[in-house]
């Protein structure tokens, strides 16, 4: 079963909706971006999330104060985006994701994350932003990697086109943001559909 994140959330609204939908993981944003939220709301929606339901902390190149905030406040996983190194993103002995952004050339999975533990996630290369950018990348950059490595995949999905990634990439979870948006907020029925097309296409595999 692919799982699904659902990241940006700003509100413990946010967060139940996202749930409901069915989301297998919830993602807030730590790093400089117009979904940042404090350690105050991240404590809310922690409280307002299912324990069993992991809340996942997005950084770009935070410091280890940083980091450990986050995790006081009660983010369960850590998803990095910048240039940290795999000793780093171990550091913390949590769970952890690190992004990869694909360009032109075809990525390969972090051999170095591989063996901290961690999961490597491919988002799409922006020369301004680390994430959010609501666009896809080439899905044939990852070809390669279908059915012999686990990752993430991440960058302009939505319900319409996410089907479609599984199908060629077999990921083993998907992340969206801006997809799941209607005028710059989380949008319950398009959480819902997004869901609904992942299901669907596990259900046809």
């Amino acid at each position: 079963m692919t799982r699904v994140k659902i990241c940006g959330l700003r509100t413990p609204e946010d967060a139940e909706a996202a749930v409901e939908a069915g989301a297998d993981a919830l993602g807030v944003v730590l790093a400089p971006s117009e979904r940042h939220i404090s350690f105050a709301e991240v404590t809310s929606i922690r409280r307002a999330v299912p324990p069993l339901v992991p809340l996942v902390g997005v950084f770009v190149d935070p410091s280890q104060m940083e980091v450990w905030a986050a995790l006081n406040a009660g983010v369960d996983v850590l998803q990095f985006c910048g240039a940290e190194e795999a000793e780093f993103c171990a550091f913390f002995a949590r769970p952890f994701v690190k992004v990869v952004h694909v360009g032109g050339a075809a990525p390969s999975v972090d051999a170095a994350v591989r063996r901290a533990g961690g999961l490597v996630m491919f988002d799409t290369a922006d020369p301004a932003r680390r994430g959010g950018t609501g666009r896809p990348f080439p899905w044939s950059a990852l070809e390669h990697l279908r059915g012999t490595e686990r990752f993430a995949l991440a960058g302009g999905l939505r319900a319409e086109n996410v089907g479609e990634a599984i199908r060629r990439l077999r990921p083993f979870a998907v992340d969206v943001s801006s997809g799941v948006e209607r005028d710059g907020r989380k949008d319950p029925e398009l959480m819902r559909a997004f869901v609904r097309a992942v299901r669907e296409s596990d259900a046809a595999a």
